[in-house]
């Protein structure tokens, strides 16, 4: 999965979300951890290690 394009999408309004399961967040980590705009997106905990990433207001 391309997270860096996801992340790009969800920064500039083209998606609502990105869910990342407890298997996914390895990979998502290595790119989350070198995205610029990290300010403008931010994490809400679910449960059983699901994350769901939104556009910050």
């Amino acid at each position: 999965m391309d997270y860096e394009t996801l992340l790009k999408a969800l920064r500039d309004g083209e998606i609502d979300q990105i869910e990342i399961t407890p298997e996914n967040f390895p990979a998502f980590q290595k790119v989350w951890r070198d995205f610029p705009s990290q300010n403008r997106v931010r994490g809400i905990a679910g449960k059983a290690g699901h994350i769901k990433y939104v556009r910050a207001n």
